[in-house]
């Protein structure tokens, strides 16, 4: 029971230093991305928190394991467990793709006026879309992992997290000038 509740701690923490330091993160690049320059001090801000975010994934899934192999028959017969391990896979797909294409592009446009870059403008989607799945992901994942019981089949809450997804990105998308602009200073 202690080995537990190690794990259960160290899940917990893991989920609020990775959580809260995406949160952190994503508005801290928002925030940034206002005044539509982002200075090498505030990328450098963006990398600080994405190491952190790393981290805090990394003890969720170090922790994840360790309780699953606690009690493997329960968590494999779980839907919670199921849909959340798919949630967190999405993020660390979702978290390699923003430090491979994502973040060279943003360290490449340091001191510049992004909008006035053909290559950032046209790459803006797939910023948003990252965002998007990192904010509606951590959420998903923080929300299954307080539910004591789910009484939902996996497939029920797979599709509440792809709705709630589009309908986050749909609202990136009709919000994208006020976020990322496109226009070009005269």
């Amino acid at each position: 029971m202690e080995l537990k509740i190690f794990f259960l701690i160290l899940h917990v923490f893991g989920a609020v230093v990775g959580a809260g330091s995406a949160y952190m993160s994503d508005l801290l690049f928002f925030k940034s991305a206002r005044d539509e320059v982002l200075t090498k001090q505030e990328i450098g801000f963006l990398q600080l928190g994405s190491m952190v975010v790393w981290i805090g994934l990394s003890l969720l899934i170090v922790s994840g394991i360790g309780l699953f192999l606690l009690d493997m028959e329960n968590y494999l017969n779980s839907n919670k467990f199921l849909a959340k391990m798919n949630i967190v896979a999405i993020l660390v797909v979702n978290g390699l793709l923003f430090r491979v294409i994502h973040m060279p592009r943003i360290i490449r446009h340091a001191e510049t006026h992004y909008p006035s870059s053909d290559e950032f403008i046209r790459k803006r989607i797939s910023l948003l879309a990252s965002g998007t799945i990192s904010v509606v992901s951590w959420s998903a994942a923080l929300i299954l992992g307080v539910m004591k019981n789910v009484p939902y089949s996996y497939k029920t809450i797979m599709l509440l997290y792809a709705l709630f997804l589009g309908s986050a990105f749909l609202t990136a998308l009709v919000f994208k000038e006020k976020i990322l602009p496109s226009q070009k200073r005269k």
